[in-house]
């Protein structure tokens, strides 16, 4: 999990972020002519943000699994919180997508 967030999701996020900016400065649309650019400049922003700080808890539990076998039990309240945190990606995502 860290591995693949590490060096692969962070850099296409922030690849994202990156291509967003260049195209804005490189076509008729601009940065700062429409509402939906800024919002949507402002959505990959706040999702990259995010996504940096929930490699914290992943790493934690990639490294706590790394060492042994979890139980049922064990890190459940991380275990929630990664789900909840996907979930909430899922939602930005799907509203950058439908808002365009």
């Amino acid at each position: 999990m860290d591995v693949v967030g590490w060096y692969v999701i962070v850099p296409f996020s922030a690849a994202s972020l990156l291509t967003g900016l260049v195209q804005s400065f490189g076509t008729l649309w601009g940065l700062l002519r429409h509402d939906w650019v800024i919002a949507k400049l402002l959505v990959t922003a706040v999702a990259t943000v995010l996504l940096l700080v929930h490699m914290r808890p992943v790493g934690h539990l990639a490294d706590a699994a790394a060492r042994s076998a979890l139980a049922g039990g064990e890190l459940q309240g991380m275990r929630i919180q990664l789900i909840a945190d996907a979930a909430a990606t899922l939602l930005v995502l799907l509203t950058a997508c439908a808002s365009s």
